[in-house]
């Protein structure tokens, strides 16, 4: 008899385990509103604090990982950029370079000068060596 009684009460404890649990309701009162300007900057100070008493904060070791990845991954885009840089830099020198000496190995078959008049009308002679 008693053996059943233990079994009925431990079939009861397991059913209000297994119950939806109504929500606590919360202790925090709603702060008042107020039409005063200072009325309304108290009432969202408080406000504020209530939020922050919710906060769950991280321990400290959380933050220690959380920075540590923050300053890898800031080292690393640092990293990449400069070498993106560089890269940049180096090709834009180079086709400079390239550009430049085409230019100045190249010379003129012949000079052309223009001239304007005053009606807008260009004019252009060209006199050269003929080669």
């Amino acid at each position: 008899m008693a053996k059943d009684k233990e079994v009925k009460d431990l079939d009861k404890k397991a059913e209000k385990d297994k119950a939806p649990k109504a929500p606590k309701s919360s202790k925090q009162k709603p702060a008042k509103t107020s039409n005063s300007i200072p009325g309304k900057i108290a009432g969202y100070l408080k406000g504020v604090v209530q939020e922050l008493k919710r906060v769950t904060w991280p321990t400290p070791k959380e933050m220690l990982n959380s920075g540590v990845i923050v300053i890898v991954t800031l080292i690393f885009f640092a990293l990449f950029t400069f070498a993106f840089d560089q890269g940049a830099v180096t090709s834009v020198t180079a086709l400079a370079n390239v550009t430049a000496s085409k230019a100045t190995t190249q010379t003129p078959s012949s000079e052309a000068t223009v001239t304007t008049t005053p009606a807008t009308s260009v004019t252009a002679t060209a006199t050269g060596t003929g080669k």
